[in-house]
Formats: C-alpha cells, sequence, structure tokens
C-alpha cells in the first residue's frame, strides 16, 4: 500500500485536474453561448435582408434579437455534462 503522502498528493491532483475540467467546461459554455448568439443575430439579418432588401433592419437591435430567439429553435442544457447525459439517454 503506498504512503500516505502520495496517497494525499494522488489526490491533491485528482482535485487540480477536476477544478481544471470544470473551468475548461464554463468557458466551453460561454464560448457557445456567443457562437450560438451570432447564429441568432445572422439569422436577424438574413430575414431582415429578405423581407425589406433594406440593409437595415427597421427595428432596433434589441427587438430584432428578441425576435431572432423566439423564432430560433430551444435553448440547449446549459451545461456540457447536462447535454452529455441527453445524449447517452438517447443511445440507450
Amino acid at each position: 500500500m503506498p504512503p500516505q503522502d502520495e496517497t494525499d498528493s494522488l489526490r491533491a491532483e485528482l482535485d487540480e485536474w477536476r477544478r481544471r475540467a470544470e473551468v475548461a467546461e464554463a468557458i466551453a459554455v460561454e464560448r457557445l453561448a456567443r457562437a450560438e448568439s451570432a447564429e441568432r443575430a445572422l439569422r436577424a439579418a438574413e430575414a431582415a435582408l429578405a423581407k425589406g432588401g433594406d440593409a437595415r433592419p427597421r427595428s432596433s437591435g434589441a427587438e430584432a434579437t428578441r425576435a431572432a430567439q423566439a423564432s430560433a429553435e430551444p435553448p440547449r442544457p446549459a451545461t456540457l455534462r447536462e447535454r452529455w447525459r441527453r445524449y447517452t439517454e438517447t443511445i440507450n
């Protein structure tokens, strides 16, 4: 059996890697939210161009964003873990 200090060292390393994974997940979620927001804004701009042919939508940016969000698909689960859990449930 390994000495107690080696066991404590391995537990500390495990905690550090777990913390790093949580930080990486938070960053990934933030980037995903930004990308989805950009996609909604792009769809809203394309829809505005298709409707009026004018380069500028007639409504304010906030209204266009709300309209795009209302017409967009339902939001994804908040965390990657939740998305993974739902994905694995569909497999099983």
